[in-house]
Formats: C-alpha cells, sequence, structure tokens
C-alpha cells in the first residue's frame, strides 16, 4: 500500500496559523497590533419580551405614570389630601386595593413624587372596585389656578378599568385649569359610597400637540368629518363644513378683533392655546354637535334656543348665515368669548363683561343702531337697584345684555376708566370671577354705589331724552 502523501509546507502553516487564533480566542488572549481582532463583548442577560398590549383606546402611546394601591401603604403622608373622604389600607382582597369611603361631594387628591409627565399624556386611566354603581369624577388640578379638570364617570359593580382622553377633561365656572399645568390627580365623589382604588395611570407619546389633538377631536364631532375644512391663522382656527362660508373675510374679521381688545385691554396676556371657532352648515348641525359632545365629556351641554351661537371651554361655535354678509356677527361675538377665556383663564360664560364687551365686537359687523334699544330699556329699568345685581359676575339673562353693553361702553368712553378695567381684569382673572363690587374703590376710585349714579347720569344724558 503506497504511502499517503504530506500536505505542501504552506498549507500545513496555513492550518497551524488557523489554530492558533481559534485557541486564542476561546481563552481571551490575542495578538495586539493594527490587526488584532476586536475583543469579546462582555456577556449579557437576555430578557423575555413583554406580553403584547391589549388593543384598544387603554393603550394608546405609552405608560407615562402609573400609581398603583396594594392596600398594604401608609396612606398618611403629605402627598395625600382627603377631604369628606376615609381611607382604610384593608381591602375586601389582600393586595387588591385602597378602600375608599366617601360622603357625597368629598375627595382624595394625591401629588406624586416627582413631576407628572403633563406635556406628553394624552390619555388618562384608572382602576377600581366598586361593589355597586356610583358616579365620581377623575380630576387633574392646576398647580397655578387651584382650578380642577374633571371627568364624570358612571362606575358600575365589579372590577374596572376606564380611561379618557385629556381632551374630554373639562374645568368648571370661574378660573381656568390646564392639562398642561395638573400637578396633583385625584377623585371626587359625586354619590356618597365606597370603592376600591387599585391604579392611576396616564398615557401618551406627545406624537401631537395638545391644540392638534384638540381640533381633531372638534373635527370629529361633526356630522361628516370629511367635509370638514380647518382653517389657521393667528391665533385662531377655524372649523367649518360650510361649503358657501367665505372663509378669507372670517379670519379677516377676527384678526381685526383681536388687534382691536389688545389695543383697549394691553394687559391681556398672551395665548398659550388656538382659539376654535366652529361654523357649522345649518343650525340642526350645530345642535347636533353639542350633543355629541355632551355624551363625549359626560355632561349635558345645550344651546338654548335662542342661542344664535355657543361657546364652551373656550370653543366658539355658530352655524351658517349669510343675511348679514360674508361674516355674521355671532362669529365675531362667540370668537370674542373663547378669546377672552383662553388668554385670561377665565371662565366666566354671559357675564356683562364677556357679553358687554362682544356685542360691541360684533357692532361693526352687525352694523346694528343700539341708541333705540337703550333708550327702550332706560324708560322700563329700575337702574340704581339692578346695577349690583348686574356686575356680580353671575350669567345674566338675554334681556339683560342691552345694559351689560351700555356699562361696558360707558367704561371704554374714557381713557381713564378703561385703563382702570384694563387693571381690574387682572384681579378678576386671579379672584375666578368678573364681580366688579369687591374691586370698584381700588381701581375706580369709588364704589359701586358712586360708580352707579356717574353711570346712570351719562347714561340717561346720552340716550334717555
Amino acid at each position: 500500500m503506497p504511502a499517503r502523501a504530506r500536505p505542501p509546507l504552506d498549507t500545513a502553516l496555513a492550518w497551524a496559523g488557523a489554530m492558533t487564533v481559534l485557541l486564542a480566542v476561546l481563552v481571551g488572549w490575542l495578538p495586539q497590533g493594527p490587526f488584532a481582532p476586536r475583543p469579546i463583548d462582555p456577556p449579557c442577560t437576555v430578557e423575555p419580551e413583554p406580553p403584547p398590549a391589549t388593543p384598544g383606546p387603554a393603550t394608546r402611546g405609552g405608560l407615562l405614570y402609573r400609581r398603583a394601591f396594594l392596600g398594604d401603604e401608609p396612606v398618611r403622608s403629605p402627598w395625600i389630601e382627603a377631604v369628606g373622604v376615609t381611607l382604610s389600607a384593608e381591602p375586601a382582597e389582600p393586595g387588591a386595593g385602597l378602600r375608599l369611603r366617601g360622603a357625597a361631594g368629598g375627595h382624595l387628591r394625591i401629588a406624586p413624587e416627582s413631576t407628572l409627565p403633563m406635556a406628553l399624556a394624552e390619555r388618562m386611566a384608572v382602576t377600581v372596585y366598586a361593589p355597586k354603581p356610583i358616579r365620581v369624577e377623575l380630576e387633574l388640578v392646576d398647580g397655578i389656578t387651584g382650578a380642577r379638570l374633571l371627568r364624570p364617570l358612571a362606575l358600575v359593580e365589579g372590577s374596572q378599568r376606564l380611561d379618557a382622553a385629556l381632551v374630554d377633561f373639562h374645568y368648571e365656572r370661574g378660573r381656568v385649569a390646564l392639562a398642561s399645568r395638573a400637578v396633583r390627580w385625584g377623585l371626587h365623589f359625586v354619590d356618597a359610597g365606597e370603592l376600591e382604588l387599585r391604579a392611576v395611570e396616564l398615557l401618551g407619546d406627545g406624537s401631537t400637540s395638545a391644540d392638534d389633538r384638540l381640533l381633531a377631536t372638534l373635527r370629529e364631532t361633526f356630522d361628516d368629518p370629511g367635509q370638514v375644512h380647518v382653517h389657521r391663522r393667528g391665533a385662531f382656527a377655524l372649523l367649518t363644513d360650510a361649503p358657501a362660508l367665505d372663509v378669507r373675510a372670517v379670519l379677516d374679521a377676527l384678526d381685526g378683533m383681536h388687534a382691536h381688545t389688545r389695543a383697549v385691554l394691553p394687559s391681556m396676556p398672551p395665548l398659550r392655546s388656538v382659539v376654535p371657532l366652529l361654523v357649522f352648515r345649518d343650525d340642526a348641525a350645530y345642535r347636533r354637535f353639542w350633543r355629541r359632545t355632551s355624551a363625549r365629556v359626560g355632561r349635558t351641554l345645550a344651546p338654548l334656543s335662542a342661542d344664535e351661537g355657543y361657546t364652551w371651554q373656550g370653543i366658539a361655535t355658530a352655524s351658517f348665515d349669510d343675511r348679514y354678509g360674508a361674516v355674521r356677527p355671532t362669529y365675531v361675538h362667540e370668537a370674542h368669548h373663547a378669546l377672552f377665556e383662553r388668554a385670561w383663564d377665565l371662565a366666566a360664560q354671559r357675564s356683562w363683561l364677556f357679553e358687554g364687551l362682544a356685542v360691541l365686537e360684533q357692532l361693526p359687523w352687525s352694523r346694528q343702531d343700539l341708541a333705540p334699544v337703550y333708550r327702550r330699556g332706560l324708560r322700563r329699568a329700575d337702574a340704581m337697584s339692578h346695577l349690583r345685581e348686574l356686575l356680580d359676575g353671575r350669567p345674566i339673562a338675554t334681556e339683560r345684555y342691552w345694559q351689560a353693553t351700555l356699562f361696558v361702553r360707558w367704561l371704554l368712553s374714557d381713557p381713564g376708566r378703561t385703563a382702570a378695567l384694563d387693571a381690574a381684569m387682572v384681579e378678576m382673572a386671579a379672584r375666578g370671577s368678573t364681580e366688579l363690587a369687591p374691586l370698584a374703590p381700588r381701581d375706580f376710585g369709588s364704589d359701586l354705589r358712586a360708580l352707579g349714579r356717574e353711570f346712570w347720569s351719562w347714561a340717561w344724558v346720552s340716550f334717555g331724552i
């Protein structure tokens, strides 16, 4: 049998070199130099993949904040405020949650250990157990105004997780609350009862701005969102499904109103958000919008039958009507309400100041001569006895708009009084009310009774004859 041939020398050396490199890798030693292989990465731990998220609104965006209650943590701390609510760390099931017994009107508010991620948040969710049906409100508390945003919830019997878009939270009359400034969250008991609080979450990814989310929600609440056009210019966003609306003329009117308002009241703060005006193709569509909005936010909202426009939460609405030309005066009137509310953080719908200013701002488009209206009103009014009631900051009847407009016209007819009103507005916003009596002595130099005598004398001389 012939002897096996020996491999060439260069082949043997190549095999030897390869085995040397392999051995060096295995023992963690490699030659140094410009061609030295990259060191081996340190060992790492492979984590199992998280379970897939459950589809649905509750999982839109990422989890930004979660406060879970196991029922065994201490509940007395500087971060917990309980008014009319008794807290217990003994849930029905161990580890199930924190038991709350609340009187009607009671609330629990909790400040987190660190700042809430409100700049990214889009939704808020609460997990609870209710032994029987009960009505509560989920709350966010504004750290600057102290006002609350709320979303009514109707809990059913049993365990449940409810979530709501932040755009569907709303504030109450007075000082405005903004979700972006929230520093505490809480639960408010509408009904007396008990429940187990298990977790509260904030969700979102910050991919859209608060303005964009609001405008998208408003657009989706029209009869046919596909027919809605959104036009943005300056401070305003005009949303409409009315094909005959002269968009440019309306936006020009809104810009003019905004500039004039700032010239009259230069202390008006800069806007932090867009001012929406919604113009619907007809009156029926305008009213259907508010019915759908009521269902979305959990509160009944209905313009009066005589209301040609309606503003709520800084959202101005009206229906298309070209009887006055391209710009229906109601568009300017309601947009002024929304502008004022968003600029001053003051929700004072139908108060003397809001209505008086808005009526005056719409006059260039209504071209209405108010002198006969003032004259008729003066002749039938018990003026002196009603002025304090008119200026108390509460909503006024439509029949008294003439009086509010006349009083505001008097304030603006004199530079000194106009400057005094500008100064008073800052205090009204801080107080959350347009009530004038507490501010008159400091800002106008006389009490309301003396101010009233001066006003009525001017009114009778100007319009009473």
